[in-house]
């Protein structure tokens, strides 16, 4: 019995190309989508990336650290509930996402910047 490889990888290569442009696909520029409720937003790159840096350290005790500094600061917010907003860019490499807030209040239009793990998938 002979079996013809070259369909079976046509059909994975196929799969493999359909999977990865469904993620490529979640976060595009323009669209709408939720941030988690509890998730800090920052104004300022370098004050993110070093939380992402902290973040992916594993060091708990100094991510939490840093995040109460920056919280009290004012150089970050935390919201409590699940907000909508628009996608302005999105830096894959950095896991970055610049928004726009579309939920309605006071902070209407404003931008920021988040780690693309806050947003709602």
């Amino acid at each position: 019995m002979h079996i013809n490889v070259k369909p079976l990888l046509l059909l994975a290569l196929i799969c493999c190309l359909g999977v990865s442009l469904a993620f490529a696909g979640e976060i595009q520029k323009g669209a709408t989508m939720q941030v988690k409720a509890n998730s800090i937003w920052f104004e300022d790159a370098a004050k993110l990336t070093r939380l992402q840096r902290l973040k992916n350290s594993g060091d708990s005790t100094a991510l939490a650290a840093y995040q109460t500094e920056v919280l009290s600061n004012r150089d970050a917010w935390q919201f409590t509930n699940q907000l909508t907003v628009r996608i302005l860019s999105y830096q894959p490499r950095k896991s970055r996402v610049r928004v726009e807030m579309q939920t309605a209040g006071r902070l209407l239009g404003s931008t920021w910047l988040l780690d693309a793990d806050a947003l709602a998938q």
